[in-house]
């Protein structure tokens, strides 16, 4: 059954919920767009990893995938030669994983493929309506940095 409007409570901003289902909803058809073949998980392990290696575990726990689907993902994009593993310096057992040139270099072709499918859209709008999208997309910047660092 669907939530309505007076089934969210009170202390959920309308706004809130407005950003989460938009930008959902647009980074999903992005997925989607034509001669992008791998998955948009993929694509965010990469943008993940472009930050610093990490573990499977870790990678796998914030995907919300299982470990083993992260496993066979993360061989996956190491057969493409867009990822390395490296042995953990502070703990022999463990081993990192780390985005390779090459998947720096795919993470910027997607993410200039994907631009390239919006752009038309955003050069349909007006120069204030452009305008407000870019201040929009500093302000989404600043709310994830919030909330990936709550103490900062």
């Amino acid at each position: 059954m669907a939530r309505q409007d007076s089934d969210i409570p009170a202390q959920v901003d309308r706004l809130a919920l407005d950003i989460l289902v938009a930008s959902a909803r647009f980074t999903r058809t992005l997925g989607r767009i034509p001669g992008v073949q791998h998955s948009t998980v993929a694509w965010r392990v990469l943008a993940e990893l472009a930050r610093g290696p990490a573990w499977i575990s870790e990678l796998a726990l914030q995907q919300r995938v299982a470990q083993p689907t992260m496993t066979a993902l993360v061989q996956r994009l190491e057969a493409e030669g867009w990822l390395g593993r490296t042995p953990d310096p502070a703990d022999g057992r463990a081993t990192l994983v780390s985005v390779t040139a090459a998947g720096t270099a795919a993470l910027e072709d997607y993410r200039h493929t994907a631009a390239a499918a919006v752009d038309p859209h955003l050069a349909a709008l007006s120069d204030c309506d452009r305008a407000t999208l870019s201040r929009a997309a500093e302000l989404l910047q600043q709310l994830t940095e919030r909330i990936e660092d709550p103490s900062g």
